[in-house]
């Protein structure tokens, strides 16, 4: 039986919670293919192949190099053909007021969660933006 989404990316410093983000989301059997960029800039550059078919990015705020927010600015600026079906979720341990608010202001941002990413937002997502039966 085919997933509901078919390829999500993880962009996370921390090989720890891409790791643990791995073994939630292959729990939940909603996702096909799962791949992880600890560094914003690599994730841009696997983004900006052609027909990359991400259909969601779990983005962390802050990491070195550049952060969520600066890897948003710079998603945005990707010609449509490569940005249009996938969905961004953000995910932080970041308890700053306003980061959530402000994260929401990007087009393609559809939530914001506090890590670790849980079972029932993978439900939630798919149900909501993918016809997941779950």
């Amino acid at each position: 039986m085919k997933k509901p989404i078919q390829l999500v990316m993880l962009v996370d410093d921390s090989n720890l919670d891409n790791m643990i983000h791995t073994r939630i989301l292959k729990k939940s059997e909603l996702v096909e293919e799962i791949i992880a960029f600890e560094y914003a800039e690599e994730a841009l550059e696997h983004l900006k192949t052609k027909d990359h078919g991400v259909d969601v990015i779990f983005l962390d705020i802050n990491m070195p190099r550049m952060d969520g927010y600066e890897f948003l600015e710079n998603y945005h600026k990707l010609p449509e053909s490569q940005r249009a079906k996938t969905l961004v979720m953000m995910l932080s341990t970041s308890s700053r007021p306003g980061d959530a608010e402000r994260a929401k202001k990007f087009p393609h941002v559809i939530d914001y969660h506090s890590k670790p990413l849980e079972l029932e937002t993978i439900k939630t997502l798919a149900r909501a933006h993918f016809d997941g039966d779950c």
